[in-house]
């Protein structure tokens, strides 16, 4: 009897697992709500921009900046990934939606910081240009959470992240 049952309970599992696989996609991405998705993609997009002025504020110097910036770029890049990976386990459909919903809310943006960011950029393009390019760069860090977009536009970035 024993053993029939630890054959049922291990049979229950193994269901358990196999459908927790296809609810979630074959084991990848949790499949989300698109207004859900689209809002913390925008909300992770304003985190970003405000974490940026507060560098800026605090550290006005270029040179002290930059590291600063590659951290919150290399952070943010991270973050919209996950999220991507999330976006693409949706319907063309609600990808659409979530686009929608992340588009809307990111209008909300502190335009005086990206007014802060573009001077800053402007102002240090002869000597680091590659700080000033890195500000342009977290202005459509949003694309790297839209696989299609990400692969049209920097296609060895999204091979780098292993995006396919």
């Amino acid at each position: 009897m024993r053993r029939v049952w630890g054959s049922c309970v291990a049979a229950a599992c193994l269901a358990l697992v196999v459908l927790a696989a296809c609810n979630s996609g074959g084991g990848g991405a949790p499949k989300r709500e698109p207004a859900d998705l689209g809002k913390e993609i925008a909300e992770t997009y304003l985190k970003m921009i405000d974490e940026v002025g507060v560098a800026m504020a605090a550290t006005p110097d270029p040179a002290a900046l930059h590291p600063q910036v590659d951290a919150l770029k290399t952070k943010y890049i991270d973050a919209f990934v996950v999220l991507g990976r999330q976006r693409q386990a949706l319907a063309p459909t609600d990808r659409e939606k979530c686009d929608n919903v992340a588009q809307t809310r990111m209008r909300q943006v502190s335009t005086d910081i990206l007014d802060a960011m573009d001077e800053l950029a402007a102002s240090c393009k002869e000597t680091d240009a590659e700080l000033a390019q890195h500000f342009a760069e977290l202005r459509r860090l949003t694309r790297y959470a839209s696989f299609d977009q990400l692969k049209t536009q920097l296609p060895d970035e999204a091979a780098r992240l292993g995006i396919k």
